[in-house]
């Protein structure tokens, strides 16, 4: 074990001034006090007057400003303008605790560890309802579901998880390159941390839930502040169903899988009405051949089985 990597905290932000005026100084002051570490943010093409507003308010902060090309992009180009060994990824509505930083990095220090997850809290300080916490999937009618735990007497050790929550993840940086980051399949957002901590797994890295760390989250407010609650719910949905046909290389659980999507998608049809899972599944197949290729990439990459990152992972079957 090496001693505490240093690090560049990224906020990356979409037309959050208001939340950046919370989250900034939070991650100002953290960043100061773990020691001498960078605070960055990565605007997504604002039209807010967020960069004028952190430039000129937080002279210390750089700011890479980016055309607007959704969330992964953001993170992906603005990893790559990094320099520091470690990187944390910061929604602009997580706002970090002082010392939420070193127990991340110590675990970082590990060198079979590519991404750490704080533990997520409510304003109110409660784990009521909570997203991100000791990520697992479990099974239900056939379908891959995430469960986050929510029960504090399981969340005071430090626990493999499936992925890290993209609201604030911490992260070796040249692993991230190798994985080539957030992959675009899963436009314009949800699911592309999920992928994340699988691909990690797959190459027998370990993905951690550190709940010594610990963020306050509003879970979606970031992508609800521009988009109907019905298109977000869709595109969740769509790139649950990618998800599954890029990662599941087994070919008797992929088998499994979409005969479960087949009918996830007949039952919309059979009750009338809206067609939301029949949609999803039809917004998929338009990515039909991305998903391929991305799962191709995955079978030349792959060290472990999808049961071997399950179980690793502290999945449920």
């Amino acid at each position: 074990t090496r001693g505490p990597v240093q690090a560049t905290l990224i906020i990356v932000s979409y037309n959050g001034r208001e939340l950046l005026a919370k989250s900034l100084p939070a991650a100002l002051a953290a960043a100061r006090r773990a020691g001498d570490h960078l605070v960055v943010l990565a605007d997504d093409g604002s039209t807010d007057y967020s960069i004028h507003f952190a430039a000129t308010t937080y002279p210390q902060v750089r700011v890479l400003a980016f055309p607007h090309r959704g969330f992964g992009a953001t993170c992906n180009a603005a990893v790559a303008h990094a320099e520091t060994e470690a990187v944390v990824l910061l929604n602009s509505d997580a706002l970090v605790s002082p010392d939420f930083l070193p127990p991340l990095l110590e675990d970082l220090s590990r060198p079979d560890v590519f991404l750490v997850g704080p533990k997520f809290l409510n304003a109110d300080g409660s784990l009521t309802d909570t997203l991100g916490n000791r990520t697992s999937c479990r099974w239900h009618r056939g379908l891959l579901s995430i469960h986050h735990e929510t029960d504090p007497d399981l969340l005071r050790e430090t626990a493999p998880q499936l992925y890290a929550n993209g609201a604030a993840m911490a992260f070796r940086r040249d692993k991230w390159l190798s994985l080539g980051g957030f992959d675009p399949l899963y436009r314009p957002f949800y699911w592309e941390d999920v992928d994340l901590g699988y691909r990690a797994w797959g190459r027998g890295w370990r993905v951690l839930h550190e709940p010594a760390s610990e963020v306050v989250h509003e879970q979606g407010s970031t992508v609800k502040r521009g988009h109907r609650a019905g298109y977000v719910e869709l595109m969740s949905a769509k790139n649950a169903v990618l998800f599954t046909w890029k990662n599941f290389l087994d070919r008797g659980l992929l088998c499994r899988t979409l005969a479960a999507q087949v009918r996830w998608a007949a039952d919309d049809v059979m009750i009338g009405g809206p067609l939301p899972r029949a949609c999803a599944l039809l917004a998929a197949f338009r990515q039909l051949g991305e998903a391929t290729r991305a799962r191709a990439g995955e079978l030349r990459e792959r060290t472990r089985s999808d049961q071997e990152i399950m179980a690793a992972s502290g999945a449920e079957r």
